[in-house]
């Protein structure tokens, strides 16, 4: 039985193929990828504070023979108290219903404080019958329901609770000692544990595996068989101020003691720090997957095993790419596809980003040059009334149409914690050939150093505005607010109704020698304002925005507020390493900070504008906050043509 696949969390994959040079094809006839989905089910507007699709999962959960698409709602702000819903999409010859059963999530926990972040879905098989059966994990609880021929009743059907109540984390379902029936690895806080699945009279017990040396984790995926023992094994990541450090596990099959404890090796077999981590299939024939791995702010770097270096990777890449920032967040998922474009090679895979999702065919095998031959969406520009960046989650159920080519499962959602809701749909993009127009490939830069002499003690940090993105990011949205809405209360829209807004993302990069630093609440108070909405305190006045006439006049100004500046996009190949600042916000040498244009209030209200021309200024610690150097410009101009619901940037 095909218990199904999972998508929604952090990057990683538990299976592929073989890998390539450049070889995006060019269609004769036949399907061709296209923006245009297959099927299609969005958000319900009734809910109006989820972000729904940002995890999902497939499986047979009532033995019908088609399986079902499960996704998941959680709220879209991490201060809210709403538990959060599940959607279950039945199984059809071709796709699924869009009459889905959509339930509130039930938690079963007692803290006053319960709600649905960090909601996944996910499905497996833990009692061995013909249903799959559904793990729903979060921030308050980690529940499995068990899979039956009523669809309706899936979701009262507990099967399993992690029992302790308060706080979670993370849990996967997976078959960690080789006896065909998945298990469950959960994360309850930071602690790992493992409950073994045994057949009972009454179903499956589920027995916590005594550990001698407990496992602290954040997260938590499936790896597969990595060493081909027959038992699953898990990747577990844990935070660090520096990153990650991803170490692999090796499950235990049942009889197995030796190198074990509890039902997991008792090391793991390899550790690396690294900001993401995705395994690829063998390509190099050692039967041993490859490595994605990279430094954080979008620069991913593919590793090919080898028995002989240390840590069992080589330490040279064989493929490295750097981001576009318009699009950041790069490597986040990477997901293996197999054949999407009908090329006869099975090594293509796609990688998601902050907007965009983004196809790679490396035909043969994969090398230095790789570029990607297609993405979602295809432009390199936003367009007018731009969805928004969303997060991806992947799954990959071979050719739902039956016309050849594999398809893709994708949710698109909102990232935690930046919008109210709601928001975000789940598609079906199906494979096909790459088309020939537009003949470029989706920008991706190429990797430059910016050639930074880093002095940590002594040196000074540099500011300045990337033009490029601005340019690149602008577009006009026409929205209505309510008269309670944060934005009018914070003065970002002058009153309630629809408004027109220049939309744009600012990228505030640091070119100097040493780390921007802020002052803090407590050294500063004079630079923060108490924000209600929010519940917290905004640093204010860091930027400013505004649209000055042919005379250098100010017209209108934009009021963007709640700057927190952090290490987000990887500017340069010779950026300092990626820090998390803890008492001081901040910015490292290389590095820059993106507020994403469709975030509240990265906008300038021109609803009483007149069409014309333009000059658009954006400028970035103008009040001296930091003690900089002076190299580089603290602002970026662009001329820009405005007209209805359309911006161009003009010489």
């Amino acid at each position: 039985m095909d218990a199904g696949t999972d998508a929604g969390t952090d990057a990683g994959t538990d299976a592929g193929t073989d890998g390539g040079t450049d070889d995006a094809g060019v269609p004769d006839a036949g399907p061709v990828l296209t923006e245009t989905p297959e099927w299609e089910v969005e958000y319900d507007s009734a809910y109006t504070t989820g972000c729904f699709g940002r995890s999902i999962a497939m499986g047979d959960l009532n033995g019908d023979g088609h399986e079902e698409l499960v996704v998941a709602a959680p709220p879209c702000l991490t201060t809210t108290r709403d538990p959060g819903r599940v959607s279950i999409f039945p199984g059809e010859p071709t796709h699924f219903s869009k009459q889905g059963l959509t339930r509130v999530m039930d938690w079963r926990n007692t803290s006053t404080r319960t709600n649905g972040n960090n909601m996944t879905v996910s499905v497996g098989n833990v009692n061995g019958d013909t249903y799959a059966d559904l793990l729903i994990s979060g921030q308050y609880g980690s529940l499995i329901f068990k899979g039956g021929p009523e669809l309706g009743n899936v979701l009262d059907d507990l099967m399993f609770q992690v029992p302790g109540g308060g706080t979670y984390n993370q849990s996967v379902l997976a078959d960690v000692n080789g006896d065909g029936l998945d298990d469950l690895v959960s994360l309850k806080g930071a602690v790992v544990s493992v409950y073994l699945v045994a057949p009972g009279q009454e179903g499956p017990v589920f027995n916590l595996q005594p550990r001698t040396e407990r496992i602290f984790a954040s997260s938590a995926r499936r790896a597969g068989d990595v060493n081909g023992d027959g038992a699953q094994d898990v990747l577990l990541g844990y935070s660090t101020v520096t990153g990650t450090e991803f170490s692999l596990y090796l499950g235990c099959k049942t009889g197995t003691t030796e190198g074990c404890d509890g039902a997991l090796s008792a090391q793991p077999v390899w550790t690396v720090d690294s900001q993401i981590l995705a395994l690829f299939p063998d390509l190099n024939g050692d039967g041993q997957p490859e490595r994605f791995a990279g430094p954080g702010g979008g620069t991913v770097r593919l590793h090919m095993s080898d028995p002989q270096a240390q840590g069992g990777y080589a330490l040279a890449p064989t493929w490295s790419v750097m981001e576009d920032p318009l699009f950041a967040l790069f490597g986040n998922p990477i997901v293996p596809v197999g054949d999407l474009d009908g090329d006869d090679h099975a090594l293509d895979f796609v990688v998601g980003s902050m907007g965009r999702l983004y196809f790679y065919s490396p035909g043969a095998a994969i090398s230095g040059e790789l570029k990607p031959a297609w993405a979602w969406p295809r432009a390199d520009t936003l367009p007018s009334q731009y969805e928004g960046f969303h997060r991806y989650a992947v799954l990959t159920p071979g050719d739902l149409d039956g016309n050849g080519f594999a398809d893709l499962v994708v949710g698109m959602a909102p990232p935690s914690g930046l919008i109210s809701g709601p928001g975000g749909r789940v598609v079906v993009l199906g494979g096909g050939a790459v088309p020939a127009t537009p003949a470029g490939r989706p920008y991706m830069p190429e990797e430059t150093a910016c050639n930074l002499q880093h002095d940590p003690v002594n040196g000074k940090p540099d500011l300045t505005v990337d033009g490029e993105v601005l340019a690149r990011s602008l577009y006009v949205e026409r929205r209505t607010f309510a008269a309670d809405a944060c934005e009018v209360i914070e003065g970002c829209v002058p009153a309630a109704g629809e408004r027109r807004l220049l939309r744009f993302s600012t990228s505030i990069v640091n070119l100097g020698t040493a780390a921007a630093s802020v002052p803090n609440v407590d050294e500063r108070p004079d630079l923060y304002v108490w924000d209600q909405c929010h519940g917290h305190d905004h640093l204010t006045n860091f930027a400013g925005y505004a649209l000055r006439d042919a005379q250098g006049n100010d017209v209108v100004q934009g009021r963007k507020q709640g700057f927190y500046l952090v290490d987000y996009h990887r500017q340069c190949s010779d950026a300092a390493p990626y820090f998390v600042y803890a008492e001081r916000m901040g910015i490292s040498a290389g590095w820059s900070d993106i507020y994403v244009a469709d975030i509240p209030c990265q906008w300038i209200d021109i609803t009483d504008l007149t069409d014309g021309t333009y000059t658009l200024r954006v400028g970035v610690d103008e009040q001296d906050i930091i003690e900089e150097a002076s190299t580089h410009a603290n602002e970026a101009k662009l001329n820009v043509r405005i007209e209805g619901t359309s911006v161009t940037v003009v010489p």
